[in-house]
């Protein structure tokens, strides 16, 4: 398993985790969490792609508002191309809220198709 940089973030915040695949024509990223009965696709409304075709890069961002506990644990970021596959993984941590906090972060992941 490939992992990437733990991510934490505080309840009630929001958290940006970049996932990119550069150098491929035809590439799908898709983000998954990881849960006790297996692997959920994670909604088309948390995930916005980013598509740059002059480079072949394409970024998946996922997006968690309002963090909440039960967005915490393990997710996964899986490259298609073709009939091959790889991925990432990060783990998402959500701690308690702070009084008046407010703050927005960002990890990227690279997935590269080898």
């Amino acid at each position: 398993m490939r992992r990437g940089k733990p991510v934490t973030v505080r309840q009630g915040q929001e958290v940006k985790v970049k996932c990119e695949s550069e150098g491929v024509t035809i590439t799908k990223l898709q983000w998954k969490k990881l849960t006790n009965s297996g692997e959920v696709p994670v909604p088309d409304s948390m995930v916005t792609i980013v598509e740059d075709r002059s480079t072949n890069r394409v970024r998946a961002i996922l997006k968690i508002t309002n963090a909440q506990r039960k967005d915490g644990g393990p997710y996964k970021c899986v490259l298609r191309v073709f009939d091959k596959t790889d991925f990432r993984l990060t783990r998402i941590t959500v701690k308690g809220m702070l009084a008046n906090a407010c703050h927005v972060g960002y990890v990227a992941l690279a997935v590269q198709k080898t």
